[in-house]
């Protein structure tokens, strides 16, 4: 199972003007989107491809070593980009 960018539980402009829609829009549709591809890409062919996101960064060890800095990195990013938008509709 791939992981995916999660959908936003409101509009880009929801948070205007505190943020604005095109730095959202940015920033979810671009800038987070990157770390769940290239997260993906790092785990491709790997056997990891059906772990969570959670498994994953939890048990690094398990991660190739080529490809444990891609995970980390990317996985980090996915997750922390993850809590950040739940983080602002609460």
């Amino acid at each position: 199972m791939p992981h995916e960018l999660p959908a936003l539980s409101y509009a880009y402009d929801a948070l205007e003007p505190s943020f604005d829609a095109r730095t959202m829009e940015i920033h979810h549709s671009k800038h987070h989107n990157a770390y769940v591809t290239n997260l993906n890409a790092a785990i491709d062919g790997t056997g990891l491809e059906s772990k969570s996101l959670c498994e994953l960064l939890g048990n690094l060890d398990a991660v190739p070593s080529e490809k444990r800095a891609a995970v980390r990195n990317n996985g980090g990013g996915h997750a922390n980009h993850s809590f950040f938008w739940t983080l602002l509709s609460a």
